[in-house]
């Protein structure tokens, strides 16, 4: 007596593979790209300045001073703080 996988169409392991390879392959396929029909309304805003490199440092700073302050005020449970110290 046959079962029902068995009286279904059978595929062979490679077929198998081959799709699981294929599938991912197929997802990273790009669509087209649409192009825009009726053109932005208004002037285009201009490019903000570049940013100089005591800018970009000042911002570094604050960025790590305001995650600082973040991670202060969370409080860490005993058992997942290390049993140790890291010491240079």
């Amino acid at each position: 007596m046959r079962t029902r996988l068995e009286s279904t169409t059978r595929i062979s392991r490679r077929r198998v593979a081959a799709f699981l390879v294929a599938t991912p392959l197929a997802a990273q396929v790009a669509s087209p790209p649409t192009t825009q029909k009726v053109p932005p309304l208004g002037t285009p805003t201009p490019a903000p300045p570049a940013a100089t490199p005591e800018e970009k440092l000042q911002k570094a700073y604050d960025d790590v001073r305001r995650i600082s302050e973040r991670l202060s005020k969370l409080e860490v449970p005993m058992n997942v703080e290390p049993a140790f110290a890291f010491k240079p």
